[in-house]
């Protein structure tokens, strides 16, 4: 390759480098917008763990238990007109006040409560957080806490982006209202559950008629899938037949999921396939299947007798306001160990390497960026792994090649005879990883399945780059006159050695 054309790609490749590296990096108000608008840069837009932005947790009252502060606020308040209903109905109990109904079958209640833990738990499993918890409190068997990560981003966390930061609390508080939905399903004809009618038959459980329920994302739509069995078709068909007009409404327990049937006309598949927001469809679905399952809960949870609604609390990240920053600065220490590393032992070839870390960074961080997916500190961390496998890979080449070049051949020859000889080590070794990384993700859950994704993002970047490096060296020693030298080799020159 010419020296120009060589300078030249050098010259764009590290120009459109910068130019990411900076959106990638750098924050800013947008120019003309009075401070208004703010670019949040492509780091600071990355969805961040609980270990990172603190978690967001709720506690979940029963009917017939409220807080200490919801009592006072009645009973303190001479005023009231249900002042003397409180004193007289509610006790003092392990911190919060239980009605004295419910404490004459103390036991069962309890029980009934931790069972409510265990299926509320296995919904918020299915719904995939990182990290999350739900428990009874230690210090209050009739009370349940919910936690799970804000999945704030840093721009979120630090209220450079307040909406985003309000959107997120929405979609948790939201959700945590689903996924503790009461009750069983079943098919009305009106959107208040007081003034509606049940179309199926008393003798018949409406989840009996499905086999699953699934939640299903494409091209930007998100759906319901819910599947009917041979005779839950027959039945539902015979319900839909039976009005020549009019909408059937699908409720889990009490309350209206927004999932519509026409009646009139018959369905022509087993399958029933509704479409509402993106998150909704993702609660409805693990709610109605847990019910089809028979993950039934058995009491209401913050409704207005039980006190007030769902109050969601974000709280502070275990390691601190800053421990973002401190990742960053971990990881940033890492990159900078390698490269330096990298130059020490390679001279200019160092500098390929470097490049193509840099490269590595932006790919994973563009990566997480626009799918979503949730970092973490082991996350951050896999994602260090999946570098330590360029650099190995890199290094393993360049003493192969190293090796050639002592034996007295040219450096070209040398580039081709040491990448011919290790592909299938450096191959080997990336498959075994690639299929790490797919177990990791498809079977484990959670923040292990997180990782599992950010590994099998670094593993194809990884022998992607492993690859460009050797492109990048051809493009770069183009423009050195001492192609040993570049590369910081030394090699034993014989007496009928032909010169590089």
């Amino acid at each position: 390759m010419g020296k120009v054309k060589s300078a030249i790609i050098t010259a764009l490749l590290l120009a459109a480098i910068l130019v990411l590296s900076l959106f990638a990096t750098i924050s800013c108000d947008v120019p003309g917008t009075n401070n208004v608008s703010r670019y949040n840069s492509f780091i600071s837009s990355i969805n961040l763990g609980s270990d990172l932005t603190g978690e967001a947790y709720a506690l979940l009252y029963p009917e017939g238990v409220i807080s200490v502060s919801d009592y006072n606020l009645v009973a303190n308040d001479e005023g009231s007109e249900d002042r003397e209903e409180y004193i007289d109905k509610y006790v003092l109990r392990e911190g919060v006040y239980v009605e004295k109904d419910k404490l004459e079958n103390e036991d069962e209640f309890v029980a009934s409560i931790a069972e409510d833990a265990k299926v509320i738990s296995k919904r918020f499993g299915d719904k995939g957080y990182s990290k999350y918890s739900v428990s009874v409190e230690n210090e209050c068997k009739f009370v349940i806490r919910v936690a799970v990560p804000t999945n704030f981003s840093y721009a979120a966390y630090k209220d450079y982006d307040s909406g985003s930061r309000s959107t997120k609390l929405t979609e948790i508080s939201n959700t945590v209202q689903v996924l503790t939905i009461n009750g069983i399903m079943s098919l009305r004809d009106n959107t208040e559950y007081d003034n509606s009618n049940s179309l199926i038959n008393i003798n018949d459980d409406f989840a009996d008629f499905f086999s699953s329920v699934s939640y299903n994302q494409f091209a930007g739509q998100h759906a319901v899938q819910m599947n009917l069995t041979d005779e839950g078709f027959e039945k539902i068909n015979k319900v839909l037949t039976s009005a020549s007009e009019g909408t059937a409404y699908i409720f889990a327990g009490e309350q209206s999921l927004g999932l519509t049937i026409e009646l009139g006309t018959p369905l022509e598949t087993k399958t029933m396939y509704f479409t509402p927001s993106a998150s909704s469809a993702s609660d409805f679905s693990i709610v109605l299947s847990s019910i089809i399952g028979g993950g039934v809960i058995t009491n209401s949870y913050n409704t207005d007798s039980a006190g007030s609604g769902t109050v969601l609390i974000a709280s502070t990240s275990a390691f601190g306001d800053y421990a973002a920053i401190y990742l960053l600065v971990a990881v940033l220490l890492i990159i900078i160990a390698q490269i330096v590393l990298s130059v020490i032992k390679y001279k200019t070839l160092g500098w390929v390497n470097a490049i193509i870390t840099v490269i590595y960074a932006l790919v994973i961080v563009t990566s997480l960026m626009l799918i979503g997916t949730q970092l973490t500190i082991a996350g951050a961390f896999t994602a260090v792994l999946g570098l330590a496998l360029l650099t190995f890979s890199n290094f393993y080449v360049f003493e192969a090649v190293r090796k050639q070049t002592k034996l007295g051949r040219v450096i070209s020859a040398s580039i081709k005879t040491g990448y011919k000889d290790q592909l299938f080590t450096i191959l080997d070794l990336h498959i075994v990883v690639l299929i790490v990384s797919i177990l990791m993700a498809l079977i484990c859950v959670g923040e292990l399945a997180a990782c599992g994704l950010i590994l099998f993002i670094a593993t194809i970047a990884s022998y992607t780059l492993y690859w460009f490096t050797r492109f990048m060296w051809y493009v770069i020693s183009s423009l050195a006159k001492d192609k040993v030298a570049f590369c910081g080799y030394s090699r034993e020159v014989f007496e009928n050695a032909s010169a590089e």
